[in-house]
């Protein structure tokens, strides 16, 4: 047995346990699932009214209809003419931006006020502000500023303005060159026109832009003819009067003696080249004296024949040799006809050569005469050149002048026409249909999204409250609460059910097989507490662990030692032992069906009328070797002062806790073990219902 009394702990002994205890001040994660349960009705009660709440803002409000109008925007811009005043050519983003600017377009106060006076919005209570909150808020207006009649009007138009704005908007879907213009509306077939007057003063006002940015066009064009026609004729009279002054006549646009002075100079330049080519071949003729291999010869059709008879006696010759031999009559008529026809070709060698010759002085002389005439031209063209450069310069100014007026007339009478065109290039794909169901308030979602909202806003008001009171949900939080091993868990039904085998098994293998220290014949004892909130499971659990016990075959006496807990019973126990009035035998007592023996608390101490005062352990002791486990069911340490000096003598100190109870009354049971001069050893946790 363990000792009697120890010595109150020191600082060092409640260091380990507070350290452990503090790992416990905020909620676990895995307890918040059950944190949750516990506060379900809580819960449940938050968001039931979050729901309540939008169902009547559902019913309650003003129902919105939205319509929608989609608008394409073409960025190539629609071509009429071959030069329009707007710009044709497409962005690097694909008219991504320009689409974008359209949409501020699409709703700006230009747009939106040919909608309001096409739909007469500034009539429409909706708009206008006439309702009864703005004419609430209209009445009270003479105590910020001065009522001004003439500016209600605008003041109307303004607000009408100010509504539609804030009703309508547009959207671009990704890649797109389309706009969604949404318009909202009381009255589905209300917002469908005003989205579809949007969509027409849109593209009114893009058409009237366009036509007034040609006309604009054309009017400033038009404002320059006058100057620049008059002074095209005025570059053009100084282009006459200067020739006329200068005797330059002109053939076909140029002057004559242009004219000549360029065929004279085409002239030499063929005759130089004629030279350059006879030059050339009669030097070729030269070199190649006597031979027949010159381009002339190999040309001359007298040559060509003379080779052929060449070739035809040669053929004659060889043939006769073989056949007469070399001094027959025929070798030698051959070989002379031979020699006459080579003595002809030489002949003709030199004739070509002669007329090379003739050819190349008589062009040489040709050139001669070119060359003098064309000088005698360029002195002449020397003399008028700088009269031909003032003439030039003249007639470049004219012609430059004539190009630009011409270019601007052209223009300004194509802007003028384009103006009367439509250019516009939005086109309305999709009219605005009034729309079947309304956009707001959006029913299921409000409702599941106020449900969702009322139910988080429940949970975390749960589980703010854990963390300012945190209570026990888990074996990790008993185990660093108390800092000793948790034996197992138990749910309430299975206890109730007596079911309790395996912890009971658990408490019963935690109690010491050596007993010398109390002496032969000491039986075991087991002291069970909790905290207030877990006396029912506590004492249910006392009961299943000493009937388990006895099914063991132990001799076993359960005490009611709660003696705080309740009003004491009028049968004797407990207290009548401490007195010493009785012996356990004559206290003891059974139920029908249990196999272990009882110890009720006793009645008060008949003179006083107040529970007596006792720690005598040496009478415990005597108990203890009456029966082999012997079971003492103490209630609260903190409370129960009476008995809490006995626990020391206890084999095993059990702490019995319930899931769901405070943290701080652990604390406290445990400080209440400390103040005795003792610890608990271990723990069981009971899982209640957590309702």
């Amino acid at each position: 047995m363990r000792a009697e009394m120890a010595m109150a702990p020191d600082a060092s002994t409640l260091a380990p346990l507070r350290a452990a205890r503090s790992e416990v001040d905020s909620v676990e994660t895995a307890a918040v699932g059950r944190i949750l349960w516990r506060r379900r009705r809580a819960i449940a009660l938050a968001g039931a009214g979050a729901f309540l709440a939008a169902l009547a803002y559902c019913l309650l409000a003003n129902p919105q209809y939205t319509a929608t109008a989609q608008i394409l925007i073409d960025p190539r811009d629609k071509q009429v003419v071959a030069n329009d005043v707007n710009p044709s050519s497409i962005a690097a983003d694909g008219g991504v931006t320009q689409v974008e600017s359209q949409g501020s377009v699409l709703l700006s106060d230009t747009v939106l006020k040919r909608a309001v006076a096409a739909t007469h919005l500034d009539a429409d209570p909706e708009f206008n502000g006439s309702g009864l909150l703005n004419a609430l808020s209209s009445g009270f207006s003479w105590l910020y500023k001065s009522p001004d009649p003439s500016t209600a009007e605008q003041t109307a138009k303004a607000r009408t303005l100010q509504t539609l704005r804030k009703q309508a908007h547009y959207n671009r879907a990704d890649k797109a060159l389309v706009l969604d213009l949404k318009v909202t509306a009381r009255s589905p077939q209300r917002a469908a026109d005003i989205a579809n007057a949007i969509a027409a003063a849109y593209r009114e006002d893009q058409r009237e832009t366009r036509a007034a940015a040609g006309r604009d066009a054309s009017k400033e064009l038009e404002s320059r003819l006058g100057e620049m026609q008059a002074d095209l004729a005025r570059k053009e009279a100084a282009v006459e009067d200067y020739r006329t002054a200068h005797k330059f006549v002109v053939s076909t646009g140029q002057l004559v003696s242009d004219q000549e002075i360029n065929q004279a100079t085409a002239q030499l330049s063929g005759a130089q080249n004629r030279v350059a080519s006879l030059k050339a071949q009669l030097d070729q003729l030269r070199r190649n004296a006597g031979t027949e291999s010159t381009p002339e010869a190999m040309s001359s059709v007298v040559m060509a024949k003379l080779r052929d008879r060449e070739g035809a006696l040669v053929e004659k010759l060889a043939s006769a040799g073989r056949q007469l031999g070399p001094r027959h009559p025929d070798i030698a008529s051959l070989q002379q006809s031979l020699a006459d026809v080579r003595g002809l070709i030489v002949k003709e060698t030199q004739r070509l050569r002669q007329a090379a010759e003739a050819d190349y002085a008589r062009a040489y002389a040709d050139e001669k005469a070119l060359g003098r005439k064309v000088d005698g031209m360029k002195n002449k063209s020397l003399d008028d050149g700088k009269a031909d450069v003032d003439l030039r310069e003249l007639q470049r100014q004219a012609e430059a002048a004539r190009t630009i007026y011409q270019a601007f007339l052209v223009r300004a009478r194509e802007t003028m026409e384009a103006s009367n065109v439509d250019t516009t290039n939005a086109r309305l794909i999709t009219p605005a249909q009034p729309p079947l169901q309304k956009s707001w308030p959006p029913t299921i979602p409000l409702l599941l999204g106020a449900t969702f909202l009322g139910l988080s806003l429940g949970a975390a008001g749960a589980l703010g409250r854990e963390y300012l009171k945190p209570n026990l949900y888990t074996a990790a939080q008993l185990r660093a609460a108390l800092d000793v091993a948790v034996l197992g868990e138990i749910t309430a039904q299975d206890l109730a059910n007596q079911r309790p085998n395996p912890l009971a098994s658990a408490a019963l293998a935690a109690l010491p097989h050596d007993d010398t220290e109390g002496g032969a014949g000491v039986g075991h004892c087991i002291f069970l507490a909790s905290s207030l909130a877990a006396a029912p499971a506590r004492r249910l659990f006392a009961e299943r662990l000493a009937a388990f016990a006895a099914r063991e075959g132990y001799e076993t006496l359960l005490i009611d030692g709660d003696l705080a807990g309740e009003a004491a019973s009028q049968e004797r126990g407990l207290r009548d032992l401490l007195r010493g009035e009785d012996s356990i035998a004559d206290l003891a007592y059974a139920q029908e069906g249990e196999r272990f023996v009882r110890l009720a608390k006793g009645p008060l101490d008949p003179q006083t009328g107040r529970r007596r005062e006792s720690n005598d352990g040496f009478r415990l002791r005597r108990v203890r070797r009456c029966y082999d486990l012997v079971i003492i069911d103490m209630g609260a340490m903190s409370e129960n002062g009476r008995l809490a000096p006995l626990a020391p003598q206890a084999d095993l100190r059990l702490f019995v806790a319930l899931t769901g109870e405070p943290l701080a009354d652990i604390a406290r049971e445990a400080d209440a073990a400390l103040a005795a001069a003792t610890r608990f050893d271990a723990a069981a946790l009971v899982e209640s219902d957590l309702g």
